[in-house]
């Protein structure tokens, strides 16, 4: 009598077993047609990205020239007196800037702003040590 029931409780478990629907192929069958058009609603706007201004922190031995320069700023040591325009609220003279001060790193200049920069930097004379800020710049950087 068990042996019976073993076998009945067997057959049963390899019946449910192949009862399993199987799934063959990766083709994905039609939708349904109906004879009302169903127009998905729109997809949302995207969400608003608002892209944090990039900062830079000066540290000592700091220049205009050489911030410019790096590559993660402009890549382009001539292009200092973007800088400076930027940030002219913070930079009186553009030879003296100091530790710790925090510049906006624009990176919304036209190509005639840039061009106009690389010229301005182009005839800006030579550096002359000096520890206050001069009331007449050598240039018209703006």
């Amino acid at each position: 009598m068990k042996k019976l029931l073993l076998l009945t409780l067997a057959f049963g478990l390899v019946a449910a077993g192949c009862s399993k629907k199987r799934v063959e192929g990766t083709e994905v069958p039609a939708a349904p047609q109906s004879s009302e058009t169903v127009q998905a609603a729109p997809p949302p706007p995207p969400a608003e990205v608002k892209k944090e201004e990039e900062k830079y922190t000066v540290v000592q031995g700091d220049t205009l020239w050489d911030i410019s320069g790096s590559s993660s700023i402009y890549g382009d040591n001539f292009q200092w007196p973007l800088l400076f325009k930027a940030n002219r609220d913070q930079i009186q003279d553009p030879d003296l800037i100091y530790p710790d001060q925090n510049f906006l790193i624009r990176r919304d200049f036209s190509a005639d702003e840039i061009s106009r920069a690389k010229d301005a930097a182009n005839k800006t004379p030579k550096y002359v040590p000096h520890t206050k800020p001069r009331e007449t710049l050598p240039v018209d950087y703006f």
